[in-house]
């Protein structure tokens, strides 16, 4: 019996095969999807859930009003380490952790120096990070490889990189041209899923000193993190009820500003976007939800086109049910045998979905950062693809079966079956519906997003972006050596104007402050950039009122925003022009008022901001270059800079592409979200021509009747075009408040975004419109120019 299910099986794929063709290419398309985004998600919450005491072990974390919004920070000052451990009951041990970037190592290998740059993976921290995250050591022991300064630990790829095949341990490392630090162990490469990708461990000890004259309890750097183990049995409220009055006894100036702190699991670190980790990205647990949401949005539709297919040819087959019903077949095998029909058919659709998948992520890990693949000696993987084999194969199959096996033998034989006698052309008008609200949903989403992409990419951001780079400048570069580069730069012809800053006006990086002014009582937060005479003219800053900076090392004066003026309540530019302010134990008289400029992405409003010179703390040269400027005035510059800085790398970024980067997850949502929208269509589409050939047989012998009496093929486009017309306009009143809701509520992130209009939905049914129109028009057609008569004989 099997072989005979087998046989018919196969005949009827070749009897109808580009029926087969599309069932397998529409399934194949929805498990592609639905397996690469199973792979993401598994991906993203797999995150440190290898670390053997995850469930004891929490970051420190805090929030402050900041000029009526609530800014929330991973960083903690220096002190607060030390003092929470031994203040804090409960708390086993407490791990400190200094993230450092963009720095410099430099090995001597046979009298050569090999200099190489590490942008990001480097920390300072002790031999008790090894007690709380799990990492196997290579080389040396890690309860004494960090308990001395200038001390590193190396990965297992660093130490290759650095070393070759050479014993890396004992080895001499030069930090930044400045600190030799010596390798006293290598570990094990971190694996992907982790919020802790660091390459390269030194010592605390080697910059503690440092650290503690610069930072107090008012300054924080976000990279400086505090985490903490509990004792067994100890829950995290008992040590969030401890955080008030620590903070009343040491942050009093802070405590001001509603200054909180609270534990945050490990485990939330991955999801928690509003702190960030390690990694430099998070990815929302509503991120991931939406995930699985389309992966079964695709997986349904896929289903929906089977099932559509299926019924439309289910006349076809009348004879062969009416035949085996009269030898002897029992319902119970008729739909066994169209099961596995199914089955068979989305095997084949699994195995190719496999290999599309593989072909999927070639492209999407070096786009997304990432390293999956379809591993099949992973247990999930091979429960995730049985399960979706057998789930498809009866969400497909069991309603086409339950059609097919309750025709009446006698009404086939006698060819009495039709396509209305099948019924459920309700149903599958509802699938289709179905099928183009997330079509329209996914393509209305993805014109928002775009037009805020664009909006963000366009914006008057305050300052002039345009053919700007920046030049890193070493933290420990001499202060003439400063000043020199700026005058070599300013010789060369392609060079406008050099500004010495810390950071741009829009940056990543920014540092957050309190201050005093003469004249108004309490504390105040700003954000402080550290700049030059030269800065707000190369960035085009407009000012309100005042003068600008005058040419010093250190600050005698200052600028402020317009944000800053409504935060004091203050409403004209003059009322603050030579009032004294007092930050970081400077009196700062000010000079002048800017207007506001954006300092960090548009996802937040802008803060106020003060600005004064301090030559010490410049790590940036920003060079504006002339209009026509080529990779000559590139050359030029970067020998300036190599003349200064000759042990040192040279790079540059253009501030435009900076920028940029502020956006780059919106920029990869949109890309996906446009390849999920066309994967959508075509799908739908597809489910679309089931409908079209369900309609085209229910009416075959309309159309005949119709072509004798002279209809034309535009005729009969118009009856097709109705039908789907009308069900594409009721999807897009379903699809329209939704996408309204779904994206309003993305929009909510940006402190500046577009409004939602008429136009972007109106695209949304106007491409899905013209894509269903070919669509429809193609077996549309077909069916006018069939011969009449071959639909009439019967009659």
């Amino acid at each position: 019996m099997l072989k005979n299910y087998f046989t018919i099986a196969i005949r009827n794929l070749k009897r109808n095969l580009s029926y087969s063709l599309i069932n397998i290419f529409g399934l194949a398309l929805g498990i592609t999807c639905s397996l690469v985004l199973f792979l993401m998600i598994t991906f993203y919450t797999s995150f440190d859930n290898f670390h053997n005491n995850k469930d004891r072990i929490y970051r420190i974390v805090s929030s402050s009003q900041n000029n009526g919004r609530e800014d929330f920070f991973a960083g903690v000052p220096v002190p607060l380490p030390e003092a929470v451990a031994s203040e804090f009951t409960g708390i086993q041990h407490v791990l400190f952790i200094s993230g450092d970037n963009n720095a410099l190592f430099t090995i001597v290998d046979s009298g050569i120096s090999k200099i190489f740059e590490q942008e990001d993976g480097v920390a300072y921290t002790d031999s008790t990070y090894f007690t709380f995250f799990k990492r196997d050591f290579l080389m040396g022991s890690y309860k004494s490889a960090l308990q001395q300064p200038n001390q590193v630990i190396l990965s297992k790829n660093i130490a290759k990189k650095f070393f070759g095949d050479a014993n890396p341990m004992g080895q001499l490392i030069k930090l930044n041209n400045k600190t030799d630090l010596k390798v006293t162990g290598v570990m094990e490469d971190h694996p992907d899923n982790t919020s802790f990708p660091f390459e390269i461990l030194i010592s605390y000890l080697t910059i503690q000193k440092e650290k503690e004259e610069d930072g107090d309890w008012g300054s924080v750097y976000s990279d400086d993190q505090c985490y903490v183990m509990l004792e067994a049995g100890t829950s995290p409220d008992a040590i969030n009820n401890q955080f008030p009055s620590f903070v009343k006894k040491h942050e009093t100036d802070r405590e001001e500003v509603s200054l909180k702190r609270w534990l945050q699991p490990l485990q939330d670190m991955n999801y928690d976007t509003r702190f960030g980790n390690y990694r430099y990205a998070t990815v929302s647990k509503t991120s991931i939800l939406a995930m699985g949401v389309v992966a079964l949005f695709l997986l349904i539709t896929a289903c929906i086109n089977f099932i559509n297919l299926s019924t439309a040819v289910a006349v076809k087959r009348s004879k062969e049910v009416g035949i085996r019903k009269v030898l002897g077949s029992q319902r119970l095998q008729l739909i066994s045998q169209y099961l596995a029909e199914t089955g068979l058919i989305t095997l084949a659709a699994l195995l190719l979905s496999v290999g599309l998948s593989e072909l999927a992520l070639i492209r999407l890990n070096s786009f997304l950062n990432l390293n999956l693949h379809v591993d099949f000696t992973n247990i999930q993987l091979i429960l995730f693809l049985f399960i979706v084999w057998i789930v498809v194969s009866l969400a497909s199959g069991f309603y086409p079966a339950l059609l097919l096996s309750g025709f009446s033998p006698a009404q086939a034989l006698k060819n009495k079956i039709t396509n209305r006698s099948t019924g459920g052309f309700s149903l599958r008008r509802s699938l289709v519906v179905f099928q183009f609200v997330i079509s329209q949903l996914l393509i209305v989403g993805t014109v928002i997003l775009l037009s805020q992409m664009n909006f963000l990419e366009n914006k008057d951001l305050g300052f002039s972006k345009d053919a700007v780079i920046n030049l890193p400048i070493p933290d420990n570069a001499p202060l003439n050596n400063k000043k020199v580069l700026k005058s070599e730069l300013l010789r060369l012809g392609g060079v406008e104007s050099v500004s010495l800053c810390n950071t741009p006006p829009s940056s990543g990086s920014v540092s957050m402050t309190i201050f005093t002014i003469e004249g108004i009582a309490d504390n105040h937060l700003t954000q402080v950039k550290l700049v030059d005479e030269n800065y707000v003219n190369l960035f085009k800053i407009e000012f309100l009122a005042g003068n600008n900076l005058v040419g010093l090392d250190t600050a005698n004066s200052c600028l402020v925003n317009e944000r800053l003026l409504k935060s004091l309540g203050l409403k004209n530019p003059e009322d603050i022009l030579g009032r004294v302010i007092t930050i970081w134990g400077l009196k700062l008289a000010v000079a002048g008022v800017v207007k506001d400029f954006h300092t960090m992405s548009l996802t937040r409003e802008i803060d106020p901001t003060i600005l004064f010179n301090e030559l010490d703390s410049y790590r940036t040269a920003s060079v504006k270059l002339k209009a026509g400027s080529g990779k000559q005035t590139l050359s030029e510059i970067e020998k300036a800079w190599t003349t200064q800085y000759p042990d040192f790398l040279f790079s540059y970024e253009f501030l435009d592409n900076e920028i940029k980067e502020f956006y780059e997850s919106e920029q990869k949502m949109s890309t996906l979200l446009i390849l999920f929208s066309g994967i959508a269509i075509t799908i739908g589409c597809l489910g679309l021509y089931g409908l079209i050939s369900f309609m085209a047989n229910e009416k075959e012998k309309e159309i005949g009747v119709r072509k004798v009496l002279g209809a034309s093929t535009g005729n009969i486009l118009i009856i097709f075009s109705k039908e789907f017309i009308i069900l594409i306009v009721v999807a897009f009143v379903i699809a329209s408040p939704l996408a309204a809701y779904v994206m309003g509520n993305w929009l909510d992130n940006f402190a500046y975004r577009v409004p939602l209009n008429s136009f972007m939905f109106v695209t949304g049914i106007g491409i899905t419109l013209l894509i269903a129109l070919a669509t429809v028009g193609y077996r549309s057609v077909r069916a006018s120019i069939a011969n009449p008569v071959e639909a009439l004989r019967n009659e």
